[in-house]
């Protein structure tokens, strides 16, 4: 005997006097627990019954139940006139054809119960939820885990076209949770019908319902920070279903984006002859080509130093070097490194722009073509970029 074949049996509707627990049904009234039929009786004055029972006639005419015993039972607790406000003033029963029938779906009844419609399911959990259920009461009445109730209580203010289609077929539960990241009601109707029947990737689906909206790791978004965007008023929409996020006003993106790279270049443009920032994620080879580079004047370490350092690189080659070991190995490289002049400032400039990564970059230093006579006579540019351009001339 398979579940299907108590859908498949007649619906026939009594009133509720003449319902009682058969002797067959696993559930019994002395075995009770009557806080979760409480429970689940305010579930059903709100949601309805959302699963039928089912049952078999007896010879009086009244319907002993062998499966939806606690629903049963549940609604005993309800008042006639609750009863009647959410139309169950006769409950719908399917009728077992004989004894045997009723006795397997008793057995079907006690060891797997019939699942309900995600559609269904989101519905019930959103009116349980409006009425003031918490997530816990929700997940106790329905058997489920309160992960599983919050995941279909996120579905529950979709548009009901949506819901409809999930419930006829029309979408998948996965496309159906797309949908909580639509720009708009609108939008999300629009796409609905384009979509309805369809197989759609969920990614498609995605940027079907969110066409201009602009992810978390665009390099704008990791360099402004979402903070800084919320901040301003930025309005976010967070897909409940992934570690997405997608921001909608591009054009404060874009201004949140401008005046902080603007600051940024204001400040370590400061003793530089120039600082130019772009937009772009890279400076163009075809740029700097037309200029000179200038490096940074080396430094040297002290014996002590450079005695030290071998030890500290040693050390984080192994993988083991601490943070206080790793600060110390950083300001010895920069050392080594060097630093630029202020000779060197005086005549050249930098570039500032973000990366793809949305990390800061600047790239130093370069001497402008206009620059190039009082950078050779500083003794900036020297030897063979001195030279460079001269032949001919």
């Amino acid at each position: 005997m398979k579940q299907s074949a108590i859908d498949k049996a007649p619906i026939q509707y009594f009133p509720l006097d003449h319902l009682y627990l058969s002797p067959m049904n696993p559930r019994t009234r002395n075995g009770a627990d009557w806080d979760g039929l409480r429970l689940l009786a305010e579930s059903i004055k709100v949601a309805g019954l959302i699963q039928n029972l089912a049952g078999h006639l007896d010879e009086d005419g009244k319907v002993g139940i062998v499966a939806g015993g606690r629903r049963l039972l549940a609604m005993t607790e309800l008042s006639p006139e609750d009863m009647a406000s959410i139309g169950l003033a006769e409950i719908p029963v399917r009728i077992a054809p004989d004894e045997a029938t009723a006795r397997a779906w008793a057995s079907i009844e006690n060891i797997a119960r019939e699942a309900l419609h995600p559609a269904d399911e989101i519905r019930a959990y959103g009116r349980m939820a409006e009425s003031g259920s918490t997530v816990p009461a929700i997940a106790r009445v329905f058997g489920q885990t309160e992960k599983h109730v919050y995941r279909r209580l996120a579905l529950a203010a979709l548009p009901v076209p949506v819901l409809d289609a999930l419930k006829a077929g029309e979408l998948t539960l996965g496309a159906a949770e797309c949908f909580t990241v639509a720009q708009s009601e609108a939008l999300a109707l629009e796409v609905l019908d384009r979509v309805r029947g369809e197989d759609y990737s969920v990614a498609r689906l995605k940027q079907m319902l969110q066409p201009e909206a602009i992810g978390k790791s665009d390099r704008r978004v990791v360099y402004v920070g979402l903070d800084a965007y919320e901040g301003a008023g930025g309005h976010l929409t967070r897909d409940l279903f992934a570690d997405q996020v997608f921001l909608t006003d591009a054009d404060l993106l874009d201004s949140l984006y401008a005046e902080k790279l603007a600051m940024d270049a204001d400040m370590l443009g400061q003793g530089w002859k120039w600082v130019e920032t772009s937009d772009d994620q890279y400076i163009p080879y075809e740029v700097t080509s037309k200029l000179d580079r200038i490096y940074r004047i080396e430094g040297e370490l002290t014996e002590e130093q450079a005695t030290r350092y071998d030890e500290l690189a040693e050390l984080a080659e192994g993988d083991v070097l601490d943070e206080a070991g790793q600060a110390e190995l950083d300001a010895l490289e920069a050392i080594c490194d060097g630093e630029f002049t202020d000779t060197q400032r005086d005549h050249a400039g930098l570039f500032i722009f973000v990366a793809r990564d949305g990390q800061l970059t600047v790239q130093a230093a370069f001497v402008r073509p206009e620059d190039r006579d009082a950078a050779i006579a500083a003794e900036v540019l020297t030897g063979h970029a001195a030279m460079r351009g001269q032949t001919g001339s």
